[in-house]
């Protein structure tokens, strides 16, 4: 019921996830739907649960990557980079959804949680306030502008592909690590 919540946030917006669109795309009744979600609230507290949960799954990941937790968080910030459906990339989109209407202040408090929490992450390891907070925003870039850095792209000329991502992921991991020794 939730995985249908967050489909319906994801593909059409938080106001045509109704309780009978949630009940009918999870095949349940909407009866059964209000036993366990009894209000449109517990539907986006559930969401900021699972939300909570994948996040600390990836800062898991994160602190025990191989190759450290700046090239970990840089290379998982472009959305090119992530599986197809990745279950975090679609929670963080539907509750950034959920927070855009206004509605919903949980979802943007676990929103700015989950910024803080990363930036916490990234702080440790690299020890400096600037080049922690330098890192989280060339991850915010990345996600946000996800084909960037996709050099083939860009050689191509596809329509849409930025000019400005001349520098491969590599480079930018290179740099950031350069910053924090």
């Amino acid at each position: 019921m939730l995985d249908s919540f967050e489909q319906l946030v994801v593909e059409a917006g938080e106001r045509s996830a109704t309780f009978d669109a949630v009940a009918a795309a999870a095949d349940v009744s909407k009866g059964g739907l209000l036993y366990h979600f009894p209000s449109r609230e517990a539907l986006v507290d559930g969401l900021v649960a699972r939300l909570d949960a994948l996040l600390d799954d990836d800062v898991a990941r994160m602190t025990s990557a191989a190759d450290g937790v700046v090239d970990y968080f840089i290379r998982t910030s472009s959305r090119s980079a992530l599986p197809e459906d990745d279950p975090l990339d679609r929670c963080i989109t539907a509750v950034a959804g959920l927070g855009a209407s206004g509605r919903w202040p949980q979802a943007v408090a676990a929103l700015t949680a989950m910024q803080d929490r990363w930036y916490q992450v990234v702080l440790d390891e690299v020890g400096d306030p600037a080049v922690a907070s330098l890192v989280c925003l060339v991850s915010d870039g990345l996600y946000f502008t996800p084909a960037q850095f996709e050099e083939a792209s860009v050689a191509s000329g596809a329509p849409g592909a930025s000019r400005r991502g001349r520098a491969s992921v590599d480079e930018v991991v290179a740099l950031l690590r350069s910053l924090a020794r």
